[in-house]
């Protein structure tokens, strides 16, 4: 069944570290998450470069528990040290728009394969 997921990942490293914290982030949460819609934060704070990171999309994924086992096995090793904190939210979805992957009926099925027919 195809699930909504929400995920805010953080990441935190020194500034000044190299780079931009906040576009390496960002570019490496769309490739692990294609297709999901991507909104980041930055900020400084005490020297540290903070990136926020907050994903939405679809999956397959039942449980935030899914989405994490997934997530440690997808992200590149060298990240693992910057990550500061997950917040993750999968809610099942019955039906989401056009792909309608709600089960239907057996009557529902002929039903809606008939409405077809007609037209």
């Amino acid at each position: 069944m195809t699930c909504e997921y929400n995920a805010d990942l953080c990441f935190i490293r020194p500034a000044g570290w190299g780079g931009v914290l906040e576009g390496e982030a960002e570019a490496l949460t769309r490739k692990l998450f294609p297709g999901a819609a991507v909104e980041t934060e930055a900020s400084v704070e005490e020297g540290l470069d903070v990136a926020v990171v907050r994903v939405n999309g679809l999956a397959a994924w039942q449980s935030e528990a899914e989405l994490m086992e997934w997530l440690d096995d997808k992200m590149p090793e060298s990240w693992w040290i910057w990550l500061a904190g997950i917040k993750a939210e999968v809610m099942p979805k019955a039906d989401h728009g056009p792909c309608r992957v709600k089960k239907r009926t057996p009557a529902e099925g002929r039903a809606h394969a008939g409405q077809q027919s007609q037209t």
